[in-house]
């Protein structure tokens, strides 16, 4: 089952990179560096539950508000 879970993080993780770049006209590499400040992808680890249910708007919109607090 936790083999599950980290896959299923991981795929959240993909999906968020994916949509936000799209969303916000990034590269992989300007996510990474927006990544390196903020630890997006690390905020997404903690909660992927929250993830999962959301659609592609939702993400980009839970990760500005993220980005938001600092």
């Amino acid at each position: 089952m936790l083999e599950r879970r980290l896959d299923n993080t991981i795929f959240i993780m993909y999906l968020v990179t994916q949509y936000y770049c799209k969303a916000r006209n990034l590269t992989t590499e300007q996510f990474l560096e927006l990544d390196k400040k903020y630890s997006i992808l690390n905020y997404v680890s903690e909660c992927p539950d929250v993830f999962d249910s959301m659609t592609d708007f939702e993400m980009v919109e839970e990760v500005d508000g993220y980005i938001s607090q600092f």
